[in-house]
């Protein structure tokens, strides 16, 4: 076996002057790299790579990728040094180890260090890539680092690994384009570009992904879908940058841009929105340190499309309620009924179909409760029905009159329990084609439970929509983590169970009873799911869905998905 002379200093410099080895001075020289795909491989194991040594790999966006380094070092001494990234071309940036999808740090910049579930920040590398003909002498994998740890090595060839993420959507709302690509450079401590060679990749985006951050709310915010079929969903950038963003999908739901963002509401924080699609304008409430109004004109809209129309209206004051919830329904002629929480009770303002605000009336003003989790549909004749809870474990239910006033509350549930994550039980409510409410709630055992209110009034007794436990209170939401929609006199309903995090989907048939579940998504963790009745390939009918798949209140895991109707 023939075996090369170890590089010196001088080899180096011959290196750099006939132009084989990138920028940098003599010294540590990067002879190798290689790219995992995924974050699930140990740290010596030699498998899980995404392409050959030193050829450019595909990477997903919002997916943890893995860089493996070798470097040969001629001298002894420590190891000090960082990494460096650049999107299509661009300036050289210091990368920061910022975590995903939940950055307990300030910010979620395009690209960045992350934790490894793999091993512990410093664990000893061995020698994996092999490129190297010089001994092997150390490394060590990084973990949510900006630098490996400090070692002293002698001289010979190491190997680092680093993880990383580039993010679809980060801070500043900028978004990746399919096919962008990034590079990944060392640098020593006072940023001098390594020599050798220079890490690659190039991101896609896998279909029906929106990335972002989930809106928290109890009410619908889409997808909803214009009259050319165009789709529109509402969400955040990033956990770090909370500003509203309205996406849309020009190609039923399989990607997703953001539409008129230079005017964005300016208020952020978009833990309480509710909307609702009339004709080609998204209407919508937000409960942030005040009430707002706003509405977004769709690609239908005959003058302004795919443009902000109202982006500041206040309509109600500051108040600080148990949990932020807003719900928000039109009427037949074009009104809007918009009730939001306040600091005990519920609230609720009409506004006329001129765009003109009525006054506030509050709910159960003369009872002790303190209110929550409203949800609303529209019914017969311009009424509203509307079901709440109260903090005791009652569920209510009662109509808005054309002329605003309420009728006499009628409880429908008990039990549903008091804790901070039984405050939103109730799922959005439903009107079905014989004009019955379909009502289901989730009691404190966890089972999701339907009682439906004919148009005369009477209720039906509960039935159970599914006995497996439902989760409640993922993360921060204070909410029951299901959707429902009606399709005729038919019910879908989409949940996530309790005990493993997968989405399933449940139905019940006109005349018939609530089917066994089946899985949609298995063990995706996932957080908030919201859904509407859309019109899919060949205008076939389809539930289309945007799910929360585990971002534990961050940034990152937001999908779309379909389940065919009929």
């Amino acid at each position: 076996m023939i075996i090369r002379p170890f590089r010196t200093r001088l080899a180096a410099l011959l290196l750099i002057a006939l132009g084989t080895a990138c920028s940098g001075v003599p010294g540590d020289e990067v002879t190798a790299w290689r790219v995992r795909a995924n974050d699930v491989a140990e740290l010596n194991e030699d498998i899980a790579w995404a392409a050959s040594t030193n050829q450019t790999a595909t990477v997903q966006v919002d997916r943890m990728f893995r860089i493996r380094f070798e470097i040969e070092r001629p001298d002894s001494g420590d190891a000090r040094m960082r990494l460096e990234s650049r999107r299509n071309g661009g300036t050289w940036m210091p990368l920061q180890a910022l975590d995903h999808p939940y950055p307990e740090q300030i910010a979620s910049p395009v690209t960045s260090i992350v934790a490894s579930s793999a091993w512990d920040h410093g664990e000893v590398a061995e020698d994996v890539i092999g490129d190297s003909d010089a001994p092997f002498v150390g490394g060590s994998g990084i973990s949510l680092r900006p630098a490996p740890l400090l070692r002293t090595l002698p001289p010979g060839s190491t190997e680092w690994e680093w993880p990383l993420v580039i993010r679809y959507f980060s801070d500043g709302a900028l978004r990746v384009d399919d096919g962008d690509t990034f590079e990944y450079r060392l640098v020593d401590w006072a940023g001098t570009p390594l020599g050798g060679r220079t890490a690659t990749v190039t991101a896609t985006v896998p279909d029906g992904h929106l990335g972002g951050t989930y809106v928290e709310t109890p009410g619908r915010i889409g997808p909803f879908q214009a009259s050319n079929g165009d789709l529109y969903f509402v969400q955040e950038p990033s956990e770090t940058y909370n500003v509203f963003m309205m996406l849309k999908s020009e190609d039923l739901g399989r990607s997703w841009v953001e539409v008129d963002g230079s005017n964005r509401p300016p208020n952020g924080d978009l833990e309480a929105v509710s909307a609702v699609l009339v004709d080609d304008v998204i209407h919508m409430i937000h409960l942030a340190d005040s009430t707002w109004y706003y509405d977004f004109n769709t690609s239908d809209h005959p003058t302004a499309p795919d443009t902000w129309a109202v982006n500041d209206g206040e309509l109600a004051p500051d108040r600080d309620p148990p949990t932020q919830v807003t719900a928000l329904a039109a009427r037949t002629d074009g009104s809007l009924v918009a009730v939001y929480g306040g600091d005990v009770k519920l609230h609720y303002r009409i506004r006329s179909a001129s765009g003109e605000w009525g006054s506030e009336a509050t709910i159960d003003a003369a009872t002790p409760d303190t209110l929550s989790g409203p949800v609303v549909v529209s019914g017969e004749n311009g009424e509203v029905h509307l079901a709440y809870v109260d903090l005791s474990g009652n569920g209510w239910i009662r109509r808005v009159l054309p002329d605003g006033s309420l009728t006499t509350r009628t409880r429908f549930a008990t039990g549903l329990g008091t804790d901070d994550v039984d405050r939103v039980a109730i799922l959005p409510l439903n009107r079905l084609a014989s004009g019955a409410v379909s009502i289901i709630y989730r009691p404190e055992d966890g089972r999701l439970l339907e009682r439906r209110l004919s148009p005369a009034g009477a209720l039906t007794a509960p039935t159970l929509v599914t006995s497996m436990p439902v989760a409640s209170g993922q993360v921060d939401s204070d909410q029951v983590t299901a959707d429902a929609i009606a399709v005729g006199d038919d019910v879908h309903v989409l949940f996530v169970d309790e005990g493993g995090g997968s989405l399933w989907h449940v139905e019940h048939s006109n005349g018939g009873s609530w089917s066994t579940p089946e899985v949609v998504m298995q063990d995706v963790m996932g957080q908030w799911v919201r859904g509407s009745l859309l019109r899919g390939a060949s205008d076939t009918p389809v539930y289309g869905f945007v799910i929360d798949t585990g971002s534990f209140g961050g940034s990152g895991m937001n999908r779309y998905g379909e389940i065919p109707i009929g």
